[in-house]
């Protein structure tokens, strides 16, 4: 799971990091407004928690935003704000939880497994293509009624272009979305290459070869109606 982190005080972004990348979860980090936006506008994640009271905005707006840019994506608003009339505001703007600084440490993982749980069990768990349909529930991908077999990196590929769909996605953004923080100097966009390669040869053998295109030179693009 790939969880974006928006906290503006550097010792706790730092300690909620280092928590979460201990307990399995795949994290990335902004301490504003402007650069959680930009990496919302660049990047997909599974989930985002994000503090209220950030330095050049406001966390609520931030909420908004990306319940209007990804509906999948669940959200936990982490704040000191106490009062129940902003627990509720937060709420009815589009998170799915709310957590009141200080909290556990534990209590924020149980709750960000808790609310993964609950959006995986909403019954619009499918991305429907006409002949390309994806079960995130199941992570299962059928082509014209075939089941796909794909990778774990096929499939999260896959999905993450189709989330942009008719969008122009850059190998960058790929690659980010991937492996994140765990990328290195001696990263090679050959792997990207290998995945789409094998990823577009199993959907042209069910006669779906054409939802998937080179921008080249850029990246790729899912182009559908």
């Amino acid at each position: 799971m790939k969880i974006l982190i928006v906290e503006d005080d550097s010792n706790m972004l730092q300690l909620l990091f280092q928590h979460l990348k201990k307990n399995g979860f795949q994290c990335e980090t902004a301490n504003s407004f402007s650069d959680a936006l930009l990496r919302i506008n660049q990047f997909q994640y599974d989930s985002a928690l994000i503090d209220l009271n950030l330095p050049d905005g406001d966390g609520l707006r931030l909420v908004k935003l990306l319940r209007k840019e990804d509906p999948q994506t669940t959200i936990i608003i982490t704040s000191a704000r106490v009062s129940i009339d902003d627990r509720v505001l937060g709420l009815d703007e589009g998170a799915d939880d709310y957590l009141v600084k200080p909290f556990s440490l534990s209590e924020l993982t149980a709750r960000i497994r808790a609310v993964s749980r609950r959006k995986m069990n909403l019954p619009s768990q499918e991305l429907d293509f006409g002949k390309l349909k994806i079960r995130l529930d199941a992570r299962e991908v059928t082509a014209d009624g075939f089941e796909l077999h794909l990778t774990k990196k096929e499939y999260d590929i896959l999905l993450y272009l189709a989330r942009n769909k008719n969008r122009i996605v850059t190998k960058d953004a790929i690659a980010e979305y991937l492996w994140g923080d765990f990328m290195d100097e001696t990263f090679s966009f050959d792997f990207i290459y290998v995945h789409i390669k094998n990823l577009r040869k199993k959907l042209s053998e069910q006669g779906c070869g054409d939802f998937l295109r080179t921008i080249y030179g850029i990246g790729y693009k899912f182009v559908a109606a």
